[in-house]
């Protein structure tokens, strides 16, 4: 039986918190990721802001988790 890969995105919200959502996906957490997270170049450069961003399904992703057990 293979075992069940859990990712769980973490998201920042319009007033500052971080949004975690975790599904179950069928392929590795690497090619996930790079699958269906897209990277977006900002064009208007701020003072220590990063020069890339990154979205899933129109949200900003700030980071993942990838696990075969849903995080705490």
């Amino acid at each position: 039986m293979e075992k069940i890969i859990v990712i769980t995105l973490l998201f920042l919200n319009w007033n500052g918190d971080i949004k975690q959502e975790s599904f179950e996906i069928f392929e590795s957490c690497d090619t996930w990721f790079h699958t269906n997270v897209r990277v977006h170049e900002r064009k208007q450069r701020k003072v220590f802001s990063n020069h890339y961003y990154h979205t899933y399904e129109g949200k900003q992703v700030i980071g993942y988790i990838c696990s075969d057990s849903l995080p705490q």
